[in-house]
C-alpha cells in the first residue's frame, strides 16, 4: 500500500497524511504554516485507496501546485504545493501490503521433509508477533499527529483494523467521567465495517454500564454473550442492543483517564478475544498520551496566538498614545504613561489644546483585554480628539462618545472614563466623569479627591448624561488621574519559602497615593507619575500588578 506524507522546505519537517490532513495557519491543522498569506483552514489532502486528492478550502490566497493556480486535483509523488512563500513537498512511500504483512507477521512458516524427500508447508499462529506488529502499526501512525479530529480517526482506523472489529467509537471524558464527543468538531468519532461516520452526541446507543465501569475502575472490560458476570450479562443496555461482544478499554494518560474506547459487535458469530483486549488495551494506553500530547499542543499554540495578540495589542495601544510632551508653554507641565501588565488590558489616556488658553487631560479604561480592547480605545481616541475640538463642555464631550460607542459596540463592551479642563488664565479646573476613579489634586497642603463618576461608564446606556464638576488648583498644584491598575493593585501574602500561601490580602489605598503624590508634589508631572508606579510595584511585590498602570498628570505653574 501507499503512503503520503507532507514535508516543509523550510526545515524538513515530514508530516504523514493518513487519511486526511489539514494544511493551514490554526493550530487545530494537521500541518500548521506560519504564513500571513495562509488561511486558517488552506487546504485538505485526503487519502483515496493508493492515491491523494487535495482540494482548497475556500483560501483567500489561494494554492499553487507545481507552479499553476489551482482549486483541487490529484498529487503525484513529488509534486510541489506552494502557498504563498511556503513550499511543501508531496511524497509517497510504498509499504508491504497489509495481508502480506500480517501474514509474515502473524505466522511461523517452515518445511518438514518426509523421508521420500516431499516437502510439506506447515503454519504456526504466533501470537505475540501478530500483537506486537498491530500495536506498532497503531502507536506509529498515531504518535506525529497533532490535530485531534485527524488522531481520532487514525486510531479508530487503525485499531479497527488490527483486531477486524465490526464497529467502534471514542468518547472523551471530563472529571467526572460523564463522556463527551470531540471538542473541535462536536461529534463522536465512530467507526462501521471500516467506515468513519461520525455521530451527534446522543445518536450512537453503546452499553452504558461496560462505559461507566470502565471509566469507574480503569480497567479493560471484555464482554460475551457467554459470560457470567451477573453485572454485565443482566445489563438492560446490552439486552435492548442485542450486543455479542463488547470490548472497551480506558484511554489513559499521565494525569489520569482522557476517555474510552468503545468496541461491540451484534453479530452472532463475532466475538472479541483475550488477544484484542490486550492489544487494544495497549494502543489505549498509546491513544491517551497521543490525545494528551495533541491537546498540550494545542495549548501551545493557543499560547503563541494570545502572546502575539498581546504584542499587537500594545502596538495598537503604543501607536496611539501622546509620546511628545509640549515644553513650550511656561504655564503647565504635562506627562502621561502606561506601563503594561501581563495581559494588555484597555486602558489609555490623551492630551488636547482646545485653544491657546486650555489644556484638556482625558483618562479611561475599555473593558476586556487584548486586541479587542485596544482597538476600540483606538477608535475612542480618534473619535475624542474631534468631539474635545466640537465642545467646550467635557460632559458634552463624553455625550456624544457615549453616543458612538453605543452605536458601534454589539457585544457589550464598556468605557469608563475621566475628562477634564483647565483654564490656564484663572486656574479653574471643569470636570466630567462616565464611572471613573476621581482625579487627585496634590498640592503643598495635601492631596485630595474630587471629580467623581456623576453617570455611568460610557457604551452601557443610549440616553445617559453626566454633569461638570468646577474647582480650582492653585499656582504650583498638580492633578493626577489615573486607571484601576493603580487604584485596585493587589498584594498576595507569601510565605517564608516564597510561595503563594493565600489570596488577595489588601489592595494600594487611595490615601497611600495620595501620600506618595504629595510627597513629590513640588516636581514635574513625570517624577510625580514615576513615584506612583514605583510605590505600586513595591507594594504588589514578590508578584507584579495585575492590570496596566496608567496615568496622566498636569501641573499648574502660572499665568501667561
Amino acid at each position: 500500500m501507499l503512503r503520503g506524507f507532507i514535508v516543509r522546505k523550510a526545515d524538513g519537517l515530514r508530516v504523514p497524511v493518513g487519511v486526511s490532513l489539514i494544511v493551514g495557519r490554526t493550530g487545530e491543522c494537521g500541518l500548521v504554516i506560519d504564513d500571513t498569506a495562509a488561511s486558517r483552514r488552506h487546504l485538505e489532502i485526503t487519502a483515496r485507496g493508493d492515491s491523494f486528492a487535495w482540494k482548497d478550502l475556500g483560501s483567500t490566497n489561494g494554492t499553487a501546485v507545481n507552479g499553476a493556480r489551482m482549486l483541487a486535483g490529484e498529487l503525484k509523488h513529488g509534486d510541489v504545493i506552494q502557498i504563498g512563500e511556503t513550499e511543501l513537498r508531496f511524497e509517497v512511500e510504498e509499504t508491504p501490503d497489509e495481508a502480506t504483512a500480517e501474514e509474515d507477521a502473524t505466522m511461523f512458516r517452515g518445511d518438514v521433509f518426509s523421508l521420500r524427500g516431499e516437502a510439506s508447508t506447515v503454519h504456526r499462529e504466533n501470537k505475540a508477533a501478530a500483537l506486537l506488529q498491530a500495536l506498532y502499526t497503531v502507536t506509529n501512525q498515531i504518535s506525529t499527529n497533532y490535530e485531534l479530529c485527524s488522531l481520532i480517526n487514525r486510531i479508530l482506523e487503525t485499531t479497527m483494523r488490527a483486531i477486524n472489529a465490526q464497529r467502534g467509537a471514542l468518547f472523551l471524558a471530563d472529571e467526572q467521567g460523564e463522556l463527551l464527543p470531540c471538542p473541535v468538531c462536536g461529534n463522536v468519532h465512530a467507526i462501521r465495517d471500516g467506515v468513519l461516520l461520525p455521530r451527534k452526541p446522543g445518536a450512537l446507543k453503546i452499553s452504558g454500564t461496560v462505559a461507566r465501569r470502565v471509566i469507574r475502575d480503569g480497567e479493560s472490560v471484555l464482554f460475551q454473550d457467554t459470560d457470567s458476570d451477573g453485572e454485565l450479562s443482566t445489563a438492560e443496555s446490552i439486552v435492548a442492543l442485542n450486543l455479542r461482544s463488547i470490548l472497551c478499554v480506558p484511554l489513559r494518560a499521565k494525569n489520569g483517564i482522557l476517555g474510552i474506547l468503545y468496541i461491540d459487535s451484534d453479530r452472532p458469530n463475532h466475538s472479541y478475544t483475550e488477544e484484542d483486549m490486550l492489544l487494544a488495551t495497549s494502543v489505549g494506553a498509546s491513544a491517551g498520551l497521543a490525545i494528551e500530547n495533541a491537546r498540550m499542543h494545542q495549548e501551545m499554540l493557543e499560547k503563541q496566538r494570545i502572546e502575539q495578540e498581546i504584542a499587537t495589542a500594545w502596538r495598537i495601544q503604543e501607536g496611539f498614545l501622546v509620546k511628545d510632551w509640549p515644553e513650550d508653554d511656561p504655564r503647565f507641565q504635562i506627562y502621561g504613561d502606561m506601563r503594561p501588565a501581563k495581559t494588555v488590558g484597555g486602558g489609555f489616556y490623551d492630551f488636547v489644546r482646545p485653544d491657546e488658553h486650555t489644556v484638556g487631560l482625558l483618562i479611561g479604561d475599555v473593558s476586556g483585554k487584548g486586541v479587542p480592547a485596544a482597538l476600540t480605545m483606538a477608535q475612542l481616541l480618534a473619535e475624542f480628539r474631534l468631539r474635545a475640538l466640537e465642545f467646550r463642555s467635557p460632559a458634552a464631550v463624553l455625550g456624544a462618545l457615549n453616543g458612538d460607542l453605543v452605536a458601534r459596540t454589539q457585544s457589550g463592551m464598556f468605557c469608563t472614563m475621566c475628562y477634564l479642563l483647565l483654564d490656564l488664565r484663572t486656574g479653574r479646573v471643569t470636570c466630567a466623569n462616565a464611572g471613573h476613579l476621581p482625579a487627585l489634586r496634590v498640592g503643598a497642603s495635601g492631596g485630595t479627591f474630587f471629580g467623581g463618576a456623576s453617570g455611568p461608564p460610557a457604551g452601557i446606556l443610549p440616553d445617559a448624561s453626566w454633569l461638570d464638576e468646577m474647582s480650582e488648583i492653585a499656582l504650583g498644584d498638580a492633578i493626577l488621574l489615573y486607571t484601576d491598575g493603580i487604584a485596585e493593585a493587589r498584594r498576595t501574602f507569601h510565605g517564608d519559602d516564597g510561595a503563594r500561601k493565600s489570596g488577595p490580602v489588601g489592595e494600594y489605598d487611595p490615601e497611600r497615593l495620595a501620600r506618595v503624590a504629595h510627597a513629590v508634589h513640588d516636581q514635574p508631572p513625570r517624577a510625580i507619575i514615576e513615584a506612583v508606579v514605583q510605590d505600586v510595584v513595591t507594594f504588589c511585590a514578590p508578584g507584579a500588578p495585575h492590570d496596566d498602570c496608567t496615568l496622566i498628570s498636569v501641573r499648574y505653574l502660572g499665568h501667561a
